[in-house]
């Protein structure tokens, strides 16, 4: 990298730019070569990881809109003939007595009866859709529908990422949840409200997983232990700012729609965000490639040498043309068992955090406090995380920080505590599970080829939100047993764990383009040396046969 611009190789007005290949660059050294902080390369990190407040957002409000309120059935004027012989049931909100039939009847079954709700009845969906009695639980649909959302939408997004390039399918889905998040606020009903918050979990996932694989793709090899810096300072303020909207607003459209209007600001990054360099070299595209680097040029007032950046294999060879890789590339065995494993910890990963994220409300008496805490550990974990990725490969630190959550999971079934106090075990799990969030994803989004990256992180992420799904129904498990959830949670984090030990080290290594680059790991790794052993001894065995034969050709 140099400072002031080349008289031999200008990248900009450069006498041999009429004739230079940009097809021969190595996207990985280009953006070394603009540095580890390059500024056109640090916008698009901003960009892509700065939308995490609105993911966090989006979900850590449900909590509140979606709590349960207390109520009781309001009759019409008691004198009246309608309600004269209906009495009210201890204990019981949902049904009246009626005294001269002496059986039990709903609420709403008398003419001119309601729900009373003690709270305001706008304060939350619960009491203003009147998701009570028959329609108990059905609040929690709203949260689960969002993740089904995005599991749907995210294979086929990949897919499309993969094709039309990642910046369309990040910036479009981002566009879309805006609005669909401000319709949900003034949403008539509850089939609206869930219709449109279906769409808004499309669009979020989609632009969310579109977004990381952009950013990985965008910075420098020597900067990627760093990402988790700003998305957790991200997803960390969304998450606190859910939580400040609902100490002011207490009517739950207000506070949805308050929650909506950060998106707003994100109309600008229409202009700002780049395309992947690494996309656009495995689709030969000569123009945008050239463009790409003449704006980063221009943005970080800086030339670089692109003789420099070659790719040495492709120098003195025309380069192959990049194959468009689809779904089927997935069943290829050694990357199908990278599907399955990492699908497999990210169901750990998603029910685990959102498990412990949506009932964070329950941690302490006051909603609030238990809230917050859950919030605050994951800026401490996100800043550790970044110096446990500079100092430990990507495995050990996903192994560890799956493992600690197992063993802190338990800690909150064998080692019971009082107050606040019984906190503690929660927030740490949460704090291991946030580390293994920097860690993962970059893990097995590195080790993945560029032409298949984001199908296999959609695919993933699909089967992972089965996780997410099913964390807002995991306290239905206590009626099997109190400890049920926890003892879950512990037993698939330590599975999870060793899983990760059969993955590829990806740490300061080049991404891989093509399948032909793709490290299968250990697991496979064996295989290849029994098989080639195999080869060996019988290419030894088959020289030995050819040189006995020339031996009694010579007697002969």
């Amino acid at each position: 990298m140099t400072d002031e611009p080349s008289s031999s190789h200008p990248p900009r007005s450069n006498s041999m730019s009429a004739t230079f290949n940009y097809l021969h660059l190595d996207a990985d050294k280009v953006l070394t070569a603009f540095g580890k902080y390059g500024r056109y390369q640090m916008l698009a990190y901003v960009i892509t990881t700065s939308v995490h407040m609105l993911f966090a957002l989006n979900m850590m409000i449900m909590p509140f809109i979606t709590k349960s309120v207390e109520f009781l059935c309001d009759l019409p004027d008691p004198e009246s003939i309608d309600s004269a012989h209906f009495s009210p049931l201890v204990g019981d909100s949902c049904h009246l007595q009626d005294t001269q039939l002496n059986i039990t009847i709903d609420c709403l079954a008398v003419n001119g009866a309601s729900y009373n709700y003690l709270a305001d009845k706008k304060s939350t969906i619960t009491s203003d859709f009147d998701l009570v009695c028959e329609y108990q639980g059905m609040a929690e649909h709203a949260t689960s529908i969002f993740l089904v959302g995005g599991m749907i939408v995210s294979p086929f997004v990949s897919q499309l990422s993969d094709i039309l390039g990642r910046r369309p399918l990040f910036l479009i889905p981002l566009y879309i949840s805006v609005a669909a998040n401000l319709i949900c606020a003034a949403a008539p009903n509850y089939l609206i409200f869930l219709l449109f918050r279906f769409i808004s979990g499309v669009a979020t996932t989609s632009f969310s997983m579109t977004g990381f694989v952009l950013c990985m793709e965008s910075v420098s090899l020597e900067f990627r232990s760093l990402i988790p810096v700003l998305t957790t300072i991200s997803w960390v303020g969304g998450y606190m700012l859910a939580g400040v909207f609902y100490v002011f607003f207490k009517n739950w459209r207000v506070l949805y729609f308050a929650a909506s209007v950060p998106g707003l600001l994100t109309i600008p990054f229409f202009w700002f965000t780049p395309e992947s360099l690494h996309w656009l070299m495995t689709k030969q595209n000569d123009r945008k490639i050239k463009k790409y680097i003449n704006e980063s040029v221009a943005f970080n007032k800086q030339t670089i040498s692109l003789i420099d950046c070659r790719n040495i294999q492709t120098v003195d060879n025309a380069p192959a043309t990049t194959k468009t890789r689809t779904f089927r590339a997935l069943f290829y065995p050694k990357i199908f068992v990278h599907v399955v494993i990492n699908s497999f910890i990210l169901i750990v990963m998603s029910g685990t955090y959102w498990a412990l994220s949506l009932y964070s409300t329950e941690l302490s008496e006051d909603e609030t406090t238990g809230y917050f805490l859950s919030g605050l550990v994951e800026l401490p974990a996100g800043f550790l995380s970044v110096f446990l990725l500079i100092a430990f490969k990507r495995k050990t630190v996903s192994f560890y920080s799956l493992a600690f959550t197992a063993v802190f999971m338990l800690c909150t079934v064998y080692i019971p505590m009082q107050g606040n106090y019984k906190m503690i075990f929660p927030l740490l799990a949460k704090s291991t599970n946030s580390i293994v969030w920097a860690s993962q994803p970059l893990l097995y989004s590195e080790a993945t080829p560029t032409t298949i990256r984001n199908v296999f992180s959609g695919v993933v992420s699909f089967v992972g939100e089965l996780g997410s799904i099913g964390a807002p129904y995991m306290n239905r498990l206590t009626a099997i047993n109190q400890d049920a959830p926890a003892i879950l949670i512990s037993i698939m984090s330590i599975v999870a764990a060793f899983l990760v030990l059969l993955q590829p080290e990806t740490k300061n290594k080049k991404l891989p383009e093509d399948l032909d680059q793709f490290d299968a790991g250990p697991l496979f790794r064996g295989w290849k040396k029994q098989k080639d052993l195999e080869a060996s001894e019988a290419s030894e065995e088959v020289k030995e046969k050819e040189e006995a034969v020339e031996l009694l050709e010579v007697k002969k």
